[in-house]
């Protein structure tokens, strides 16, 4: 293994085995760090459940951040093998160091006291360790103890006690080390809590202060005897230096009923620190009060004015190095609002450095009517999680990583309304408590198109939160909605014949012949399923209980406006019910909309007022439990009599007219092979609207920027443009620690630069980490973007000037690069996520000076106009190109993304697409960044 590379990391030398498995020094390619890299067991990586436990456990564990826990940077597999890559600690473990001699009874309560912080931090994040030992203590050279494996020993919990001792004898599958530091319930194969950490501690702490473990004997299964039935040796009666409050609080600590143990790693640490105090003291002179009082006085004084210093540096130090590397971690892993709060934690320490941490951050708006609203946030997975504040609408100054969020907006006299939020969003308009309707939430109307369905004026409606469920639907049936002709208005046909009204009821039966839906029995839902959503409904009965409600059916406009279908994100997919395994109470997977709707997505299908144009079907959205997550944003048409059992309904009120948005609709979504590219000879009549005259450039380094990275130097430059008298302003990001020239990746950005008005708040997030590789980066004020924002008008014309204004800046920034003798020319990359990737293969075929590309997150795009319709180009194009997208980006399907790949003039073999999980943006965006740098790498070079 030594030598060899395993993904970005290069294998330096072996450096232990344990259970867990062996463990490596190596190198990350991609950033330069050494790390600790640890592999799963071979009989462990075979087993698929195993591999993907191991995935999931150390994913869990990196969501730690604690100066007392060894950082776990990312799990991944790389053929076959599964491995974590963690901080590398410089340290001995503390089994070697009590090898040699227990240490000084201070030593012990502080390392023991730093292990139970390490624990504290871990179980209030819900994760137990069950391998708390001194070989999994790293004590480094400052005398700080940092804890490895958090979380990982799960991978290999027993199910069953017989299980457990059975495996004693042979060892097999025994891979959470040392027997003598379990739990009793451990050691019985029973569910462990935190308390079983605490008595692992315990069992740790004793060893410290006696030299030898609480629990021996010549056999294994004579250790686990003793731990189950017999209590430590007294310390008394092995070594007289530890007093009674220590021997107390490690009996305490060693109970064998988990209930007469600590219960928290805070209450054993509240006893650690009154032990330490008192247990320091020295000779009984020093305590005559003669003596004693002002000698003590000047002595605490002194001593308190050192500890502090020592502590405040020792926070200061977490803060620039162990919290802001973890925040990074924590941003690009998804985990947002986790590395929000370490952030605001951290400032107190070290205010500028967490300063540029935000700066890479985007501006999180938020906009009320009426204004004066308490904003909080969370992230969107975690539905219970702990709000946090982030002031009062509108919302201007507040930056968060880039991410989806649930976010909670109150105002008194208003109703409090929670909704799924990215880093910028349409004004949400209050609604007062005298005006309510209950059980549902308001969306504010306007011009709306979804797909390719042409755009329509909504008005103003409202909206189920839920979807109806079987308990609603009931009143329907009870109070003789089967019986009564005036809930069914619309006309009754069926293959083109009306059908008389008893004819008609005569098909709305439960099993068992009653009316009702096709899921019920004799009149009513199953037991237990009152909060249910009411399923097996034709579109018919949907039309009719809305009658009775005094509601409508919601138009195919009125449905996805309120869904959440056209955001960027897809979290949503992850708090839905496509489960396959049936339908879940209305509600209960969380899964909100940006209006404050919950279960758009899965559970039941739900019915739409729309007729498909030229077919006697009706439009049904959603997706149901039984199907693929991607059917949420695929309009369904089936036969309005159909009455299958994932088929639903929720309704609207209007507020106005709704009479555009209920016409018939054709198709909605896009047919991907219609975008043709046109002939090669048309292609080369659209060149001249991107050909230019290459006059001076006049370029200028406007000002340096040398303090705001240890990574990086931001130079901000500027050129002439190619077109009227205007400059082109630019940003060139120039990697500290790399000798020229560089090579150079030339950045178009995301959407965000269309909306943010001035480039000083640049979306660091989304490309520092080409700077961590040792590349340098260009990152344009582009036409239409920032400062430049104002110079776009609107219309096809518009957006031809636009997109060709795009272009002549890009070629007129690789001309400034070709300017620097600091610039490697023979390694220049183009680089985008989003915006850029769709807009790509226009100047990536028009440039000759690019010999790579990644387009992250783009695609197909339709009805534009020929000159600038990217798919026009893309078979110009010939350079190795990389696409990564989402699997379950709501933007591009899976067929617009393989389309887009397919058309492109790049060999087979030297293109790729990558798809991985998550919407338009990956859920985990390192993911995307360690793909692009390996690309980069393989087609440009490795950075040396």
């Amino acid at each position: 293994m030594t030598g060899s590379r395993l993904g970005p990391y290069e294998v330096a030398d072996r450096l232990g085995e344990g259970g867990m498995g062996v463990v490596y020094r190596a190198v990350d390619t991609r950033l330069g760090r050494p790390v600790a890299l640890k592999l799963l067991p071979p009989d462990a990586a075979a087993d698929p459940e195993r591999r993907r436990r191991f995935v999931q456990e150390a994913r869990a564990a990196s969501a730690l951040n604690h100066p007392n826990i060894v950082t776990i940077y990312e799990a991944d597999e790389h053929d076959g093998t599964a491995f974590i890559a963690m901080e590398l600690v410089s340290g001995r473990p503390l089994d070697r160091v009590l090898a040699d001699e227990p240490p000084p009874l201070a030593t012990a309560l502080e390392l023991a006291d730093q292990v139970a912080a390490a624990l504290e931090a871990a179980h209030a994040a819900g994760l137990v360790h069950r391998d708390i030992k001194p070989a999994n203590v790293i004590v480094t050279g400052d005398g700080r103890a940092k804890v490895l494996d958090f979380g990982l020993a799960k991978l290999v919990d027993r199910a069953s006690t017989d299980e457990t001792m059975s495996a004693i004898g042979t060892r097999a599958g025994m891979v959470m080390g040392t027997i003598a530091y379990m739990s009793p319930e451990q050691a019985q194969g029973l569910p462990v809590d935190a308390r079983s950490d605490l008595f692992s501690l315990g069992a740790v702490l004793y060893e410290m202060l006696a030299g030898r473990r609480p629990f021996a004997s010549d056999s294994d299964a004579g250790v686990l005897s003793a731990i189950l039935r017999d209590p430590p040796p007294p310390l008394e009666a092995i070594t007289r230096d530890v007093p009674a409050a220590v021997r107390a609080l490690v009996s305490k600590a060693l109970a064998k009923d988990p209930g007469a143990r600590y219960q928290t790693a805070t209450a054993l640490r509240a006893d650690l620190a009154a032990a330490r105090a008192r247990s320091t003291g020295g000779d009984a002179a020093w305590r005559r009060p003669a003596v004693f009082v002002p000698v003590a006085a000047v002595l605490l004084a002194v001593a308190a004015w050192g500890v502090w210093q020592t502590v405040e540096a020792r926070r200061e130090r977490w803060a620039r190095v162990d919290a802001i590397a973890e925040i990074e971690r924590l941003y690009h892993s998804g985990r947002t609002m986790h590395a929000v709060r370490l952030a605001r934690d951290a400032e107190r320490y070290a205010p500028d450095a967490i300063a540029q941490v935000r700066a890479a951050w985007q501006p999180f708006m938020l906009v009320t009517e009426p204004a004066g609203a308490t904003i909080e946030a969370r992230n969107y997975h975690d539905p219970e999680g702990a709000w946090e504040p982030l002031g009062t609408s509108p919302l201007q100054n507040v930056r968060l990583p880039l991410g989806y969020y649930r976010v909670r907006i109150t105002k008194a006299g208003y109703k409090p309304l929670e909704v799924g939020a990215g880093v910028g969003r349409s004004p949400v308009v209050l609604t007062p408590e005298t005006d309510i309707e209950p059980g549902m939430v308001f969306v504010p109307g306007g011009l709306y198109g979804f797909g390719v369905a042409p755009p329509v004026l909504l008005p103003d409606y409202w909206i189920d939160q839920l979807e109806v469920t079987n308990a609603a639907f009931k009143q329907f049936v009870d109070n003789g909605g089967y019986r009564d002709p005036k809930y069914w208005t619309m006309p009754l046909q069926m293959g083109g014949r009306a059908l008389s009204f008893d004819d008609a009821m005569a098909r709305f039966q439960d099993t068992t012949g009653q009316p009702g839906p096709a899921t019920w029995e004799l009149g009513s839902y199953p037991e237990g399923q009152a909060d249910y959503p009411v399923g097996g409904i034709s579109w018919f009965e949907a039309a009719a209980y809305a009658e009775f409600a005094g509601k409508e059916l919601p138009t195919l406009y009125h449905w996805f406006r309120a869904s959440g279908a056209n955001e960027v994100q897809s979290d949503i997919l992850q708090l839905s019910n496509f489960s396959g395994r049936g339908a879940a109470p209305a509600g209960e997977h969380g899964g909100v909309g940006p209006w404050g709707t919950l279960d758009m997505a899965g559970n039941v299908k739900e019915w739409a007022a729309n007729e498909a144009t030229g077919r006697a079907r009706r439009y049904i959205l959603g997706g149901g439990w039984n199907e693929p997550s991607y059917r949420f944003v695929e309009p369904d048409a089936q036969d309005p009599w159909d009455r299958a059992e994932t088929f639903g309904v929720r309704l609207v009120r209007n507020l106005g007219p709704a009479d555009q948005a209920a016409v018939p609709v054709g198709r909605v979504a896009p047919d991907p092979s219609s975008v043709v590219p046109v002939a090669p000879a048309q292609v080369e009549e659209y060149r001249q609207y991107y050909d230019y005259d290459r006059t001076p450039l006049d370029a200028r380094v406007e000002a340096t920027d040398d303090a705001s990275s240890p990574v990086w130097t931001k130079e901000t430059v500027s050129f002439a443009a190619a077109y009227g008298n205007e400059r082109v302003p630019a940003y060139l990001f120039v990697p500290k620690q790399i000798t020229p020239p560089y090579q150079t990746v030339v950045l178009f950005p995301t959407a965000y630069a269309r909306q943010v008005p001035t480039s000083t708040a640049l979306d660091l997030g989304t490309f520092e980490f080409l700077m961590k590789s040792g590349r340098a980066v260009l990152y344009p004020v582009y036409q239409g973007t920032f400062e430049r924002r104002g110079n776009v008008q609107p219309g096809p014309m518009g957006l031809r000037d636009m997109f060709v204004h795009w272009a002549k800046d890009v070629f007129r920034a690789v001309d400034y690069l070709a300017t620097r003798p600091d610039v490697d020319m023979d390694r220049l990359a183009y680089f985008s996520l989003s915006m850029g990737a769709y807009f790509g293969p226009i100047p990536v075929a028009l440039e000759p000076r690019f010999k790579a590309a990644v387009f992250a997150s783009g695609g197909l795009r339709y009805g534009y106009p020929a000159w600038v319709q990217p798919a026009n180009f893309a078979p110009l194009v010939t350079i190795p190109v990389l696409l990564v997208n989402g699997r379950d980006d709501f933007g591009v399907s899976a067929a617009e993304q393989q389309r887009f790949h397919d058309l492109l003039g790049t060999p087979p073999a030297h293109k790729r697409r990558v798809v991985l999980d998550g919407g338009h943006v990956p859920q985990d965006i390192r993911e995307l960044f360690k793909y692009t740098l390996d690309w980069l790498d393989t087609y440009l070079g490795r950075v040396r």
